[in-house]
């Protein structure tokens, strides 16, 4: 009776139609962030303690449709999101990377994690937005943006690394700092906006 009198409600000022839009819209967008291979792979990671499993989880995550390079080292489960298509494409974490744990991945759009680069715990990288909308309703339509972390990058405890962002080759981002915009190779950046504070040799091993 409390569903038909609300309908009625609705359809006194043509609010209902709206409503039934929004719902089936967040519907459909439940549907597609259920991504039940990831699901499995992170219950049976969870099974494995952390940090000594490195290696297994890895293979887990491969096995789930994830491109994770050989020699690659997962200490805790990934936290991963999106509800746009491709999820399982958007993430590529190249050979001898390391993640620690409570890391959290946002896959709207490509992630791209590069050779021998050190991720640390409670890093956020995210690559959905909004675009700008109008003063009646500043949240605009959705957008992702690609965010690429180059060769041998080391990211910080509790970092933020934000959409469009490119970590360039060799480069530190501190603990805590928040990235919008590239970061030069061979950089060590630190602060909220992060900001170059020095450059870092270079050498290979």
């Amino acid at each position: 009776m409390g569903l038909r009198w609300w309908l009625l409600l609705c359809n006194r000022d043509g609010a209902a139609e709206y409503y039934i839009a929004r719902l089936l819209h967040y519907g459909r967008l439940f549907r597609r962030s259920l991504h039940l291979k990831y699901v499995l792979a992170n219950t049976l990671a969870g099974l494995l303690p952390d940090f000594f499993s490195g290696s297994i989880r890895t293979r887990l995550y491969r096995r789930a449709g994830f491109a994770v390079g050989h020699g690659a080292f997962l200490m805790g489960n990934l936290d991963l999101s999106s509800a746009v298509p491709g999820f399982y494409d958007n993430l590529v974490i190249g050979p001898g990377v390391t993640i620690a744990d409570h890391v959290r991945i946002n896959l709207d759009a490509r992630v791209t994690i590069g050779r021998n680069v050190a991720i640390a715990p409670h890093v956020l990288i995210f690559t959905g937005s909004h675009k700008t909308g109008p003063g009646s309703a500043r949240l605009g339509a959705p957008i992702g943006l690609p965010v690429t972390i180059e060769d041998g990058a080391w990211v910080r405890l509790g970092a933020i690394i934000l959409p469009g962002v490119t970590v360039g080759r060799g480069s530190i981002v501190a603990a805590g700092a928040v990235v919008m915009k590239d970061v030069p190779p061979n950089s060590y950046v630190e602060g909220n906006p992060a900001e170059v504070v020095h450059r870092l040799p270079w050498a290979d091993r």
